[in-house]
């Protein structure tokens, strides 16, 4: 879609004089132009951080999630406290792989045994999962693992985190013990020492073989949505945010694996309700959609909506957010015309996979128009073709 288009887009919605160029910045996606690098990419093979947590998975089923864990990341046996980050045997255990010891004085969990660790299929491809029964145990994992032990914000609304990037000792030591066998001797010896230095030093320009990726999922109700609002029953509803919750961050998973990075954009946000909704459901509803982001059918901005966390940085003018949430309307409904009318089963993860791609691949302004988002649909077939293709 030309900048043309989409300012004509914009305009339609309440976009003008110096609120066009705002937000025309704002709709920039980084992720259109790599059709055929994403293409090329599918399907996505398994990462090799899996063979680890598998047996994590594994051991945790009888010695429990926490012991296991504690055993092979080096936060867990860090208290969360202000300024720990910077302790030298902190930094010595993080970036430098020196083990403290399992002293007991490390992070204290509300419901240890309520907190589950499983390897998840999704539409990027399995990934560990780590699912806590207790909102503080959450907050906790929160932020040892994505905080460096820092107590850092985690507000009510948020209730999963994909963390990235980090360093796995225990998987160094892995790959140390398989290097040493293969060169057939010990590491005792001076000449041993060195040339770990500098297999330690190729091994560090692939961060795959040693940086770890996992979901961490509150089990709380998804966007804060309270089940009696939704007429459902708690229970119900706490099993099905936890599905859309996984399913969301999957999507934000998928685009880390194909493009490199994660958004705090509406685009990405629609994008991912749209997975987890579909993979909850089978469908998508608008009225749910909304209400997700803290806005309804009038475009009314809720004060603890969601939406008021993805205006940019620096953040949009209020004028633009107001223009922003009649966007995410016409969206949704455009969103739900395509879900129903497709004929597609969206209980099928490569279906709806392809879906989220061909629409990733267009401009926000797109969702908002019928033809537009007709034509990302039909993308949506070609993809699909790549999906199933074996990879070579």
């Amino acid at each position: 879609m030309s900048v043309e288009d989409r300012a004509r887009i914009l305009r339609s919605l309440g976009a003008a004089g110096s609120l066009l160029p705002e937000l025309l910045a704002y709709t920039e996606n980084p992720y259109q132009g790599r059709r055929q690098d994403v293409e090329q990419s599918l399907p996505l093979g398994v990462e090799a951080q899996l063979d680890a947590w598998r047996t994590y998975a594994e051991e945790a089923r009888s010695a429990g999630v926490v012991e296991t864990l504690r055993r092979r990341l080096v936060q867990l046996r860090f208290p969360v406290e202000a300024g720990i980050s910077q302790y030298g045997d902190y930094r010595a255990a993080t970036r430098r792989g020196e083990i403290p010891p399992d002293n007991g004085l490390g992070l204290v969990f509300a419901d240890a045994d309520g907190i589950q660790l499983t390897i998840e299929g999704s539409i990027a491809g399995p990934i560990p999962v780590l699912v806590t029964r207790a909102r503080e145990d959450f907050v906790t994992l929160v932020r040892a693992l994505a905080g460096r032990n820092e107590p850092i914000d985690v507000p009510p609304s948020m209730g999963a985190c994909l963390v990235k990037g980090l360093t796995n000792w225990h998987r160094v030591a892995l790959h140390r013990e398989r290097w040493q066998q293969q060169r057939g001797e010990g590491n005792d010896s001076r000449d041993g020492e060195a040339a770990w230095s500098e297999e330690f030093q190729r091994l560090a320009a692939h961060k795959e073989l040693y940086q770890d990726r996992l979901l961490l999922l509150s089990s709380g109700p998804y966007s804060n949505v309270p089940a009696q609002e939704l007429g459902l029953p708690a229970d119900a509803w706490r099993v099905r945010s936890l599905r859309i919750r996984r399913e969301h961050e999957a999507f934000h998973y998928l685009t880390l694996r194909l493009y490199g990075q994660i958004r705090s954009n509406l685009l990405d946000e629609l994008l991912a309700d749209l997975a987890g909704l579909l993979a909850a459901d089978s469908a998508y509803s608008p009225e749910l959609a909304l209400r997700f982001l803290g806005t309804d059918h009038n475009a009314q901005i809720r004060t603890d909506a969601r939406l008021r966390l993805y205006v940019g940085e620096p953040p949009l003018s209020t004028e633009a957010v107001a223009v922003l949430a009649h966007l995410a309307v016409r969206a949704s409904h455009n969103l739900a015309r395509v879900a129903t009318d497709s004929g597609r089963d969206f209980g099928d993860p490569l279906e709806r996979t392809a879906l989220l791609l061909a629409l990733a691949d267009g401009a926000l302004e797109e969702l908002a128009d019928e033809a537009a988002i007709r034509d990302r649909a039909q993308f949506a077939s070609e993809l699909r073709v790549c999906l199933s293709e074996p990879r070579s």
